[in-house]
């Protein structure tokens, strides 16, 4: 249905162009060069249904599963599974590649654990999403920093002054959220998954050290597809060799999904899924919204809306919240984070310089607005990937992902403060500081 509504979209809006007396051409040429620059996100989407598929055969998700059941029945997993996925995804710098992998465990302890899995994967998104936010080695974080040209240092000072209160308020929302799961579980059927997984897999606490590895790779500089690459690799050498799978099968089990015959049936499909070939379906969906972004851009769609959003008199206040909703809105209008960035950095660069406002400021609304409510659109990339690897789609998940919510609702207070702050100062260019 959504690959069908962006095919009917970019037809449209194409039809739109030729009308308007844009060269067809022209347009082609645009829609390639958009999809060729994009074309590693291809590979990593790809990547991350393989890696998916080898991580289960492997017996590495199983094992984190397995030695999950015994020490994260007593805890708050919710609590937990942001909190983890918020570290990993810092190093790793990749909201998905964090989900795809660690997200992927988490929600089977949590299914384990008689968790509702859209509450559980809120908290893992709002995790995961810090990485696009934060990440020194997110593409979407460098993107922020050049294109308002400000350094990840400064960038970094400025940002864990909405960060912080934003993670501490989504935490405490998490531990009272999470304080009201757990407390039925079914501790015999968790044994019993304990055991079916044991007869079923070669259950290593040494495959715990696997995402280490990854993290580690990506902590040293590695680029994303080389890491998932070098998983993918490693981990069909691991279920070939230690879960002694037939070659065969496994590589059946990359391109079409691992499918788990543990004998039990609830945990053959807590242990299933992933696979490449399924992923070409959300490789075209993100292909669509890339085009029709293309187009708008190319013909000036969006420039009625800047225009319409600033004013010459915008003070501090006026100019985040401003910024803000563009970048959401952007967001909302082309389904992806890229333009969410370059557009609203392209026309409040100025804007900020007059008011006396620091780019760090500009860096920092952007990144904490149209890039961080990215996942709770249903028809985002962001979104359309989380439900290629989990099936829950962004309707379900999106009212517990509370971390999107409260971090753009903090970069507004702090325009109001910024704003006060502002009125007192003889020297408004000190606003840099907040």
């Amino acid at each position: 249905m959504l690959l069908s509504a962006f095919i009917i979209a970019n037809a449209i809006t194409l039809l739109y162009l030729l009308h308007k007396g844009h060269p067809l051409g022209r347009l082609i040429q645009i829609a390639w060069k958009a999809l060729k620059e994009c074309s590693s996100l291809f590979v990593i989407i790809i990547l991350m249904g393989a890696t998916i598929s080898v991580w289960l055969s492997s017996g590495i998700v199983p094992s984190l599963i397995y030695y999950g059941f015994g020490y994260l029945k007593g805890i708050n997993l919710i609590l937990a599974a942001f909190l983890c996925t918020m570290v990993i995804s810092y190093v790793m710098g990749t909201a998905c590649g964090t989900l795809s992998t660690i997200g992927i465990a988490l929600l089977g302890i949590g299914k384990g654990l008689m968790i509702p899995a859209p509450v559980l994967l809120g908290a893992i998104v709002s995790g995961s999403f810090v990485a696009d936010k934060i990440a020194p080695i997110s593409s979407l974080t460098n993107l922020t920093i050049q294109i308002t040209g400000t350094s990840y240092k400064e960038y970094i000072k400025s940002s864990i002054r909405t960060l912080i209160p934003s993670i501490a308020l989504s935490a405490i929302v998490y531990l009272i959220l999470g304080s009201s799961y757990g407390g039925t579980t079914d501790l015999s059927l968790i044994q019993q998954y304990r055991s079916f997984i044991e007869g079923s897999f070669v259950i290593s606490p040494f495959l715990l050290f696997f995402p280490i590895f990854v993290v580690i790779l990506a902590f040293s500089g590695i680029k994303t597809v080389y890491n998932m690459s070098l998983s993918v690799g490693a981990a069909s050498l691991i279920t070939l060799f230690v879960q002694k799978e037939n070659l065969g099968l496994m590589i059946k089990s990359v391109l079409w999904g691992y499918k788990a015959n543990t004998g039990m049936a609830q945990l053959d499909s807590l242990i299933s899924g992933g696979g490449a070939i399924p992923m070409i379906e959300v490789v075209l969906i993100v292909m669509g919204s890339i085009t029709l972004s293309s187009f708008f851009e190319e013909a000036d769609l969006l420039k009625p809306m800047t225009d319409y959003f600033y004013k010459k008199d915008d003070r501090a206040f006026a100019l985040i919240v401003k910024t803000g909703l563009l970048s959401i809105l952007l967001n909302i209008v082309t389904c992806d984070q890229t333009v969410g960035i370059l557009i609203p950095a392209k026309f409040g660069a100025g804007r900020f310089d007059e008011a006396g406002l620091d780019r760090r400021i500009l860096a920092r609304t952007i990144s904490d607005t149209g890039t961080i409510i990215a996942p709770l659109l249903p028809w985002n990339v962001n979104a359309l990937i989380i439900y290629g690897i989990t099936g829950i789609s962004a309707v379900s998940y999106a009212p517990y992902a509370v971390f999107c919510y409260i971090c753009p609702l903090v970069t507004i207070l702090s325009g109001v403060f910024l704003e006060i702050k502002d009125t007192g100062m003889v020297n408004s260019n000190k606003c840099s500081k907040l």
